[in-house]
């Protein structure tokens, strides 16, 4: 049975505007539906990185030039590569209208935002019935996985289905052409920070370009530059992508192993603990308004919820450890409800896929669908 125009317009939607990034804009963030508020920009250089990637991060976060001249010159001295070669892929990218058009400010007034609706178009039988598939045909590549990342096959299996349900929904839009667009010619003059972010990501595609890794004059993916089952952007292929099938090549496209194992490797080097639910098996304080989090990282402590009239069961638990809980609210401004919750660290690693918390608590949600 095919979905109807209107669906196939939602999850079009859901797919395309979330995406893994190292960039210090994740401005895919702010154009899903129903968006959350809670789209905070987020610093690669996370504690949990080697020394190696935070030092390679530094790098993807160093600004290049608006100044076309000026910038191919940066990037060949930045990644080593040909002035010739950078400078052909740059002066044949076009500028894409609908890309800017996507990637253009609200002017209409802020959009209310409702957790009901956005988490109803990510519950969708159509993405639902995907993951069904991708589970069973993947389950030994799962299991695999689990084990050796200690990433659950169904939060794996989610992201790829919330992303771009199962492959079906990649994106047509030329990544050589989006990122020069919106590095160069972004709708949002009031945001240099987001041109900047994409001309680093722009110099990332042309080294891979340049290592053979990805054609940049063929590569197709999201308006916003993202590719492959499971949006990788650019940085996020150099650093996080993993060639899980063995066959000596990254391909998030083709390859659903490969997509699975990335995805793993991305959560876990953004934090992702082995065993630990993404939502604390507890109940909330007597007030959870009072100590609700805002930003992208966990502050509490469990000592410290306790206070405020948390309460769990007996026993240890990892969630219980340090600094890894934040009091999240699920609003819905519509209809005037809110929902909260306690968010563990692995929550948290999830916002790094996407800096929204109706992103990753929609993740957690479809991914006990899928369990």
């Amino acid at each position: 049975m095919k979905p109807s125009n209107t669906l196939l317009t939602i999850v079009s939607l859901l797919s395309l505007t979330a995406c893994a990034s190292t960039s210090s804009d994740l401005s895919t963030a702010n154009l899903n539906p129903q968006p959350d508020s809670h789209q905070i920009a987020t610093d690669t250089a996370s504690n949990e990185l080697p020394n190696l990637e935070v030092l390679s991060a530094d790098l993807e976060r160093r600004p290049l030039s608006a100044n076309k001249t000026v910038f191919i010159e940066e990037v060949s001295q930045r990644y080593n590569v040909p002035v010739a070669h950078v400078a052909g892929l740059v002066n044949s990218a076009q500028i894409n209208s609908q890309t800017q058009r996507l990637m253009a400010p609200n002017t209409n007034g802020r959009v209310k935002r409702s957790w009901t609706t956005y988490r109803k178009q990510v519950m969708d039988p159509i993405r639902i019935r995907g993951g069904k598939s991708f589970m069973q045909r993947n389950a030994s590549t799962l299991a695999e996985v689990e084990q050796q990342y200690g990433v659950p096959a169904e939060i794996i299996g989610s992201i790829i289905g919330v992303e771009t349900v199962y492959g079906n929904y990649m994106g047509s839009f030329k990544l050589l052409d989006s990122l020069y667009t919106l590095g160069f010619y972004h709708p949002d003059p009031n945001r240099p920070d987001r041109h900047q972010s994409f001309r680093n990501q722009l110099a990332a595609l042309i080294k891979l370009d340049h290592q053979g890794k990805i054609n940049a004059h063929t590569e197709l993916g999201s308006f916003a530059g993202a590719t492959g089952l499971p949006q990788f952007m650019p940085i996020s292929i150099m650093y996080y992508a993993v060639d899980g099938d063995n066959d000596g090549r990254i391909d998030l496209r083709n390859s659903e192993k490969d997509a699975i194992h990335s995805v793993a490797n991305f959560l876990v080097k953004h934090g992702w603990q082995r065993d630990m639910p993404v939502f604390a098996p507890a109940s909330l304080p007597a007030n959870p308004a009072a100590v609700e989090g805002k930003g992208l990282e966990p502050t509490l402590t469990w000592q410290e919820l306790e206070k405020h009239g948390a309460r769990s069961g007996s026993g240890t638990a990892s969630w219980k450890n340090g600094r890894n809980l934040g009091v999240i609210n699920l609003m819905d401004e519509s209809q005037g409800r809110n929902e909260y919750r306690i968010a563990t660290q692995n929550f948290f690693a999830i916002t790094k896929y996407n800096n929204s918390y109706f992103y990753a608590a929609s993740v957690a949600d479809f991914a006990q669908t899928l369990k």
